[in-house]
């Protein structure tokens, strides 16, 4: 028999010992490596598997007749369903808070259980004595006097190692299936480890991919999900290891809240780019739990994914900046069209259009605006100050600007040509793609030719960069321009997003209308 033993602590160390007496293999799945070399060489485990590293869960893919679930935390079934061979059974005697969703598919599909198990009666419990002391078979313990007994007891709360808290209760707003339709919703953060900061969340952002995940509209979202990406909040509790925060400070949390640290794209402040990034929400963290977002009450998050927010920012304005912001920032500073004296096309008026213009002006960029609509004209100069705007099917007026641009941000994600916009850029030209079209557009190559020009993406920012673009918009008294709503108006507001019915981008008031009960 070949079993998996997911979590090495007081009963899965147990499991270990208790299958190695039987002569059965046994493979640990843990989401700490650091345990590796204990379950092997200590206590004889034939493997050891990362439960967040995919290469090795795909490798042992169908490998195994049973596994004992020893975790409490919240941590998805699926992946441990993968692991079983046909008709293979998992057993779970560890009880999460949040019930976990049924992988249903894959255990139809391989004739798989999922059971529960608590303790034993009297006589298996005898039968289970005698067959520890026929195989010397005892837990590893620490023996404590009984005056150290809330010491020890705190550090059962911090797992023994002291690595992390228990989860947290938490509360928000989620969508449960592709209505996308948000309602009130209990769930459990994560603990607070020696890396991380707990946040209490002040305001929260509303993005239009919000929109797109709570409805499922790209195939990819796991529910329940809390949406929200763009996170003003105030620190409530740091880490032993935190340097940046104290309690008390106002922080920020963006669209990632993890990624592996060590890959190029990480050395090199891009940990927007890496292959392990961890979304702020609809992902998991390490440790298997669930990533939710900010229409919720708290948020808990390793220091590095969080940027400082100085005090001169107004924060329901700042909150929209760590997407909307970040994300047209960062392509505009790589690809040098940030300078005084370049001419910046932006490509839609909306939450991200609206913060590139700002950002440019601020640089003393001159700024063309090119929008489907002739309304926004007035508020485009009047408002931000743009110099020039152009109606995108008004043939003139876009034939007497050909050739004029340094570079154009495009943040439009409907449908649209881009022939024109490449006819925009003078000759090396720019056009930076940031907004999504879920039909892929055609693209002009013999005027890319002709012209030396480019057309890239760009996806927000490292944590570098972020930090870098929040300072800039600190120095520059650039905020977003909001309208702010309490938590019961969202399902509105989404439906308001969806019909682009927003200047320019909505801002939750999360810490005064959620109503938490925690």
């Amino acid at each position: 028999m070949h079993l998996g033993v997911v979590g090495l602590g007081g009963l899965g160390h147990m499991a270990v010992k208790f299958a190695k007496a039987f002569g059965v293999k046994v493979t640990v799945v843990s989401s700490s490596p650091s345990k590796q070399k204990e379950a092997v060489e200590r206590l004889g485990a034939d493997s050891f598997l990362v439960s967040h590293d995919q290469e090795q869960l795909e490798a042992a893919m169908g490998t195994m007749d049973g596994i004992i679930d020893t975790v409490s935390a919240s941590h998805p079934l699926l992946p441990l369903i993968g692991l079983l061979k046909t008709s293979g059974k998992l057993i779970l005697v560890g009880a999460p808070i949040e019930p976990p969703e049924l992988p249903v598919f894959p255990i139809i599909m391989g004739r798989k259980l999922i059971a529960g198990s608590a303790m034993g009666g009297l006589k298996e419990t005898q039968e289970m004595i005698d067959f520890a002391a026929k195989h010397n078979v005892t837990a590893d313990v620490e023996v404590v006097p009984m005056d150290y007994v809330n010491t020890a007891l705190d550090r059962l709360d911090k797992e023994i190692s002291g690595a992390e808290e228990q989860a947290v209760k938490a509360y928000g707003w989620a969508a449960r299936d592709s209505s996308g339709v948000l309602s009130p919703f209990h769930f459990t953060r994560r603990g607070n480890g020696d890396n991380d900061i707990s946040m209490k969340i002040l305001y929260c952002g509303i993005c239009h991919s919000d929109l797109h995940l709570a409805k499922d509209e790209v195939g990819m979202t796991i529910y329940p999900i809390v949406p929200g990406h763009e996170i003003v909040g105030e620190v409530t509790k740091v880490g032993r290891n935190v340097t940046k925060f104290k309690v008390g400070d106002i922080a920020g949390v963006g669209c990632m809240v993890g990624s592996c640290r060590s890959c190029d794209n990480c050395t090199q402040d891009l940990e927007n780019y890496c292959p392990k990034m961890v979304w702020t929400y609809n992902k998991h963290h390490e440790d298997g739990s669930r990533t939710f977002g900010g229409y919720s009450d708290k948020i808990v998050v390793n220091e590095h994914f969080v940027v400082q927010i100085p005090k001169n920012l107004p924060l329901q304005g700042t909150a929209p900046m760590l997407c909307a912001g970040i994300t047209v920032y960062s392509p505009m500073r790589y690809f040098g069209l940030m300078e005084p004296g370049k001419h910046l096309g932006v490509v839609g008026l909306g939450g991200l259009g609206h913060m590139a213009v700002k950002f440019a002006k601020a640089v003393g960029a001159k700024v063309t605006v090119i929008s489907t609509s002739p309304n926004k004209k007035k508020e485009a100069v009047e408002q931000l100050g743009v110099d020039e705007f152009l109606i995108s099917h008004d043939q003139e007026q876009l034939q007497a600007a050909m050739g004029t641009m340094d570079g154009i941000i495009d943040t439009v994600s409907a449908a649209h040509p881009l022939l024109h916009l490449v006819g925009l850029l003078k000759t090396n030209g720019k056009l930076i793609l940031v907004g999504a079209p879920i039909q892929p557009p055609e693209l002009p190559v013999f005027p890319l030719i002709l012209g030396r020009k480019l057309v890239a993406g760009s996806a927000i920012g490292g944590m570098k960069e972020t930090q870098e673009m929040i300072d800039f918009a600190a120095k520059h008294n650039i905020t977003a321009d909001v309208e702010v709503i309490p938590m019961d108006y969202v399902n509105t507001a989404l439906e308001r997003v969806a019909k682009a019915d927003v200047k320019y981008r909505f801002v939750i008031d999360v810490a005064n209308t959620i109503k938490s009960p925690y």
